[in-house]
C-alpha cells in the first residue's frame, strides 16, 4: 500500500514542464504493441511462463517502465542536465522503454542492446510514439565503433548484467566517448556490498559471494524462477546466471577512474527501495548504510542500496 502511494505520490512533484512532452499513443498502437512484446520478445526470455506472470511482463514493457522512468528518472535528470538536444548514448536501452521517455524531452537517443528481439520492440515503440530513436545491436565493449562523441552516456540497469572484464571496457570507452564535460549515469545498478539481493535471488548476503558459490547456492533462493535454472552441480548455466545480474560496486570505478575523491558525482538519485517489510525498509537499511560510511571513504552514492548517480567528466 505504501509503496503504490509513494509512486502517486512521485507522479505529483512531476513538473509541468516536463509532463507537457508526454506522447501517449492509441488504443489500437498498445495492442499491436503489446502482441509484438508477447509474440516477439516474451518467448526468449521464457519458455514456461504462467498466464498472470505473462500479462505482468507485457504491462511492465509496454507502460510500467515508462511510467517509473518519466515520475523518477526523467525529473531526477532534468533537475541536473538540460534534456533537449542532449546526444546520449543508452547502453543496454532494452525494448525502448526508458529511451522512449528520454527521446520525447527532446534528447538525440542511440540505443544499444545485443539482444536482437528487444531492439525489434524499441524500434517499433519509437514508431508507433513517432520519435527517431537509432536502435544498434551492438555490445557495450564495441562502443567505439560508433565512431561518434556524445554529450552523455547512460547504463541503465546495465553493469550488472556484464563480466567484471567487460564493466572494466565498458567504463573506459564511455570516458573515451563522451564529450569533455559530458555525463556518465549509472542507473538501477545492485550494489554489491548491499547485505541483501532484491535483484535476483532474494538471498542475504548473496552479492558477497564468489561465483561458483552464489550458483551453487541458489537452489536456496525462495523465488523458483531464477532458482530453477541453477540447479545443476556442473556450472551448465554460468554465463547466463552472470548474465541475469551480480552486484556492482566503487571497486571497478575506482580501476577505472582511479581517485574517487576526483570523482565528480553531481546527483545521486536516493530512491527508496522497498523490501522485506517496513522494519526493514525505513529502520535496518538505514543503520547498515550508516555501517557502511564507518567502514570505507568513498563517495556517498557508492553505500546506496543501487548506484544512481551522474557523473560529470
Amino acid at each position: 500500500m505504501i509503496k503504490k502511494l509513494y509512486r502517486k505520490t512521485q507522479q505529483l512533484f512531476v513538473s509541468k514542464s516536463i509532463k507537457k512532452n508526454f506522447i501517449e499513443i492509441s488504443e489500437k498502437n498498445k495492442t499491436i504493441l503489446s502482441d509484438k512484446i508477447k509474440y516477439t520478445y516474451i518467448p526468449t526470455i521464457s519458455d514456461n511462463i504462467s498466464p498472470k506472470k505473462l500479462e505482468e511482463e507485457i504491462n511492465e514493457h509496454l507502460e510500467d517502465r515508462i511510467f517509473v522512468d518519466r515520475v523518477r528518472v526523467v525529473p531526477w535528470l532534468s533537475k541536473n542536465i538540460i534534456l533537449n538536444n542532449l546526444s546520449i548514448l543508452e547502453i543496454g536501452c532494452g525494448t525502448g522503454s526508458s529511451s522512449i521517455t528520454l527521446a520525447e524531452q527532446g534528447a538525440n537517443v542511440t540505443g544499444i542492446d545485443i539482444h536482437k528481439e528487444s531492439l525489434e520492440i524499441g524500434k517499433l515503440r519509437a514508431d508507433l510514439y513517432g520519435l527517431n530513436i537509432k536502435f544498434l545491436e551492438m555490445s557495450s565493449v564495441n562502443t567505439d565503433e560508433l565512431k561518434q562523441d556524445f554529450d552523455a552516456v547512460i547504463l541503465y540497469a546495465t553493469l550488472e548484467h556484464l563480466t567484471v572484464e567487460e564493466r572494466l571496457v565498458t567504463l573506459r570507452n564511455c570516458k573515451n566517448i563522451l564529450k569533455k564535460g559530458g555525463y556518465l549515469i549509472t542507473i538501477e545498478a545492485p550494489n554489491r556490498l548491499w547485505y541483501f539481493d532484491s535483484h535476483t535471488s532474494e538471498l542475504p548476503f548473496f552479492q558477497w559471494l564468489p561465483d561458483n558459490l552464489a550458483y551453487r547456492y541458489s537452489k536456496y533462493s525462495p523465488k523458483q524462477s531464477f532458482r530453477k535454472n541453477y540447479l545443476d552441480t556442473e556450472y551448465d548455466n554460468l554465463t547466463a546466471f552472470l548474465r541475469r545480474g551480480r552486484g556492482v560496486s566503487y571497486h571497478e570505478f575506482e580501476l577505472v577512474f582511479n581517485d574517487l575523491s576526483e570523482l565528480n558525482i553531481v546527483s545521486r538519485l536516493k530512491r527508496l527501495v522497498f523490501t522485506k517489510g517496513y522494519i526493514n525498509t525505513f529502520f535496518v537499511k538505514p543503520i547498515y548504510k550508516f555501517f557502511l560510511k564507518k567502514q570505507i571513504k568513498v563517495p556517498k552514492a557508492f553505500y546506496d542500496e543501487y548506484l544512481d548517480f551522474i557523473i560529470k567528466l
